[in-house]
């Protein structure tokens, strides 16, 4: 039996009993940091974390099953899974502070966290390409701790900033980041900003770090677990609210989430769930903040042939009792006295223009069968120079009435 702590940056924050022959945590954790204890382990009050609480903190950090092509690669790596990936590099990460290391060890922040440290990067090349390599390499690197289903991996740049590689399934995704940075800067939103690249002969997209070396990005869905909810809420509200709780100013987050609702809605975006938006904390003076728009590939009908202006499938927020739809999501768009908390947009006005430009462009260009989607240099030409408009007769007319 080893002792073990869970560490974020140099504070503990909790300590368990691990049994190397399993890979599983043995009995319950005792917590050394409540304010920094990660969002899953949460215990509302309780003095102990059962170790099945941590070990699936602990596969959550992994690279998920679902990933392309993982399956392959891990085995010719000979590696059984991505649990056991993560376990050789001390479940670092650049998307927060937390790793882990024996209560014996003398391992210090400074010296193994990937923000101010150099790192091998064969394994994000292998994980990127889905060929392995040759030769022998580290498996500590932060590629292990990577989320979602798509190929990526991080390098260092000549200045020392750290890049994420973005890699797609049609190839249009890279080009959609590139437009909805574009869309973000001249709309004033706060967004990553994407380049568009190529590697091994593929398009690709690349953003800096989002964080320093002292912040954590917490997702939506980390947040509304750490709560209770409450039924009587929407959806949106429940994660304001929820937000609130964790510490962000009520202002911001309804900014925030206006804003990429927005977005998604110019964008025809239909993959924003509850993983790809959130909070960034820093752990140190624990000031909470929205994190900037990323993650908008899967939008402008990527990997469709047809195009048209019909409401869609979309997420998160939807009415329970109805099909979830884009429309039906943007009644959650505050109204009347509320309009206040959304005036960083530039207001109404703003909101109205935007998604007036979309959906005429949309009738313009639309073709009920058109072979493909539409080139890139058409729709950025659009945002470019947006048309002028005037204020509608009828205003929302595109919005369903209330049943």
């Amino acid at each position: 039996m080893e002792r073990r702590i869970i560490m974020c940056r140099r504070h503990p924050v909790l300590a368990f009993d691990y049994d190397p022959s399993s890979g599983k945590a043995v009995g319950s954790g005792r917590i050394l940091d409540c304010s920094r204890l990660p969002l899953e382990l949460i215990s509302h009050g309780k003095p102990a974390i059962y170790a099945k609480s941590i070990d699936a903190w602990w596969r959550r950090r992994a690279i998920p099953p679902t990933r392309d092509g993982i399956r392959g690669i891990l085995d010719s790596m000979g590696i059984r899974s991505a649990v056991e990936l993560l376990n050789r590099s001390h479940g670092l990460s650049l998307s927060d502070q937390y790793w882990v290391k024996p209560e014996s060890s003398d391992l210090e922040w400074d010296t193994v966290n990937f923000f101010t440290n150099p790192f091998d990067e064969e394994l994000g090349r292998t994980l990127l390409t889905a060929r392995s390599s040759s030769h022998r390499f580290s498996l500590n690197a932060p590629d292990a701790s990577t989320g979602g289903d798509l190929p990526k991996r991080w390098t260092i740049a000549g200045d020392g900033t750290r890049i994420l590689i973005k890699a797609g399934r049609t190839g249009q995704e890279p080009v959609n980041e590139l437009i909805a940075s574009d869309l973000c800067s001249r709309l004033g939103i706060p967004a990553v900003r994407y380049n568009l690249g190529e590697y091994d002969n593929r398009p690709v997209s690349t953003c800096p770090e989002m964080l320093t070396d002292t912040e954590e990005l917490v997702s939506a869905w980390q947040i509304l677990e750490s709560v209770k909810r409450d039924n009587r809420l929407s959806a949106r509200d429940q994660w304001i609210r929820a937000a609130q709780l964790f510490g962000c100013e009520g202002a911001a987050v309804v900014h925030a989430t206006d804003d990429w609702l927005l977005v998604d809605y110019l964008m025809r975006n239909i993959d924003r769930h509850y993983n790809n938006f959130g909070l960034i904390r820093d752990v140190e003076t624990l000031r909470v903040r929205p994190a900037p728009l990323f993650d908008t590939g899967a939008s402008l009908w990527c990997g469709e042939l047809a195009i048209d202006n019909r409401d869609y499938k979309a997420k998160p927020f939807y009415a329970t009792y109805k099909t979830p739809t884009a429309r039906r999501q943007l009644r959650s768009y505050p109204t009347g006295p509320d309009m206040t908390l959304a005036s960083s947009m530039g207001g109404r006005n703003r909101w109205d223009t935007a998604c007036q430009s979309r959906d005429s462009y949309l009738k313009r260009e639309s073709r009920p069968s058109r072979p493909c989607f539409p080139p890139v240099s058409a729709k950025s030409a659009h945002w470019r120079s947006p048309p002028a408009m005037t204020a509608p007769t009828k205003r929302w007319s595109w919005v369903p009435k209330r049943e």
